[in-house]
C-alpha cells in the first residue's frame, strides 16, 4: 500500500499502445540538447568524504581518467570542461572494481561519474558488438525510479557511446511492450530501465544476466521512499544474476538513512567505499531557494505572477 508507481500497468487496464518517437541519430542532434548544464566554477571547495579501505587516488582532469579517444571527444563535445568532485572521485574507484556508496545531489555529474568508467571497460575488454537475439545479455544494467529519470540516463548513455559499439536501450511503463522488446531484441549492451520494467522483461525470458557486470542503483532513497524496495531485491535475486562478489555494483543516493544503510551492506562488497559529496540531503547549490510570505486567498494570484515573470523559459 502507498506505492508510488509511475510505470503503467499493462496487464490490469487497457493495452498500452504509445510508442515514443525515435531517439535522434545525428551527431548535431544527440549534442545539441543534452549538453551539461553544470556550473563547474562552484564545485572546487565543495567539501567531500571518502571512507573505506585504499581508496583510488581522485583525478583532477578527464585526461587523468584513462578514457579512450573515442570517450574524450564525447566528453568534450557534451561541454564537460573538468571533473566534478563526484567524478573526480566516483571515476577512479568504479574504474579500480570497487563497489561504491556515493551520497550526491542531483546536478552533481553522477551520471558520468558511473557511465564513463563502465564504457571505458567495456570497450578497454574489447565487448562485443550488440546484436539481434531472442535473449538478450547486456553487460550493465541502471536502475532509476522514474521515467523521466531513466530516460535522461539512458540519452546521457548514448551520447558517451556515440561512435562506438556499445549499445544502450531503455525500459519503462507507458510504452507499447511489444515495441519495448523488439528494442531490446535489437542488441543491448547497457539496459536502464525503472525497476518494475525490468523485473518484467527479465521475466519474459528476453533478458539474462549470466554476463552482468556491473549493477547501478540511482536514486536509490528516492526508490525506497516510492515503495520500490521489494522490487530492487527481487531484481538483484533474479535468477542467473550474479552475487555480488561476481559483479561490481554502484549505488547513489542524494540522503543516506539506516534503511539506505541496510541495503548498501547487503548489495555491495564488504570493503566497498562510501563517497560523500557536499552536505548529505541538501539541495543543489545551484539551485535559488526563495520563501515568499503572502496571506492565504493571495497565493494563486501571486504563483501567476511569478509565472508570467519568467518569460518562456521551462518551468515546473
Amino acid at each position: 500500500a502507498g506505492k508510488v508507481d509511475q510505470e503503467a500497468s499493462e496487464n490490469t487496464g487497457p493495452k498500452v499502445v504509445y510508442v515514443p518517437p525515435p531517439p535522434p541519430e545525428e551527431e548535431s542532434s544527440i549534442f545539441s540538447h543534452y549538453a551539461t548544464g553544470i556550473n563547474f566554477d562552484k564545485y572546487d571547495d565543495i567539501l567531500v568524504d571518502v571512507s573505506g579501505s585504499n581508496p583510488p587516488k581522485a583525478i583532477m582532469t578527464f585526461d587523468e581518467a584513462g578514457l579512450c579517444e573515442s570517450l574524450r571527444k564525447n566528453v568534450t563535445k557534451s561541454g564537460y570542461v573538468k571533473p566534478t568532485p563526484v567524478q573526480k572521485h566516483g571515476i577512479p574507484i568504479i574504474s579500480a572494481g570497487r563497489d561504491l556508496m556515493a551520497c550526491a545531489q542531483t546536478g552533481s555529474g553522477k551520471t558520468a561519474a558511473f557511465l564513463l568508467p563502465i564504457l571505458q571497460r567495456l570497450m578497454a575488454d574489447g565487448v562485443a558488438a550488440s546484436k539481434f537475439s531472442e535473449v538478450q545479455e547486456p553487460e550493465a544494467i541502471i536502475v532509476a525510479p522514474t521515467r523521466e529519470l531513466i530516460n535522461q540516463i539512458y540519452l546521457e548513455a548514448r551520447k558517451f557511446a556515440y561512435g562506438t559499439c556499445v549499445r544502450p536501450v531503455v525500459v519503462y511503463g507507458g510504452i507499447n511492450t511489444g515495441y519495448t522488446i523488439r528494442e531490446v531484441l535489437k542488441g543491448c549492451n547497457i539496459l536502464c530501465g525503472t525497476p518494475g520494467r525490468l523485473l518484467d522483461i527479465i521475466g519474459r525470458g528476453k533478458v539474462g544476466l549470466s554476463k552482468l557486470r556491473y549493477l547501478v542503483l540511482d536514486e536509490a532513497d528516492r526508490m525506497l521512499d516510492m515503495g520500490f524496495e521489494p522490487d530492487m531485491r527481487k531484481l538483484v535475486g533474479s535468477p542467473g544474476m550474479p552475487s555480488k562478489e561476481d559483479r561490481q555494483t554502484l549505488m547513489f543516493s542524494a540522503t543516506y538513512p539506516e534503511d539506505i544503510q541496510r541495503m548498501a551492506a547487503d548489495f555491495l562488497k564488504v570493503d566497498y567505499i562510501f563517497l560523500a559529496v557536499g552536505v548529505v540531503g541538501g539541495a543543489c547549490s545551484d539551485v535559488e531557494q526563495t520563501i515568499i510570505h503572502v496571506d492565504q486567498y493571495s497565493k494563486r494570484d501571486q504563483l501567476l505572477d511569478l509565472l508570467r515573470s519568467t518569460g518562456n523559459e521551462r518551468t515546473m
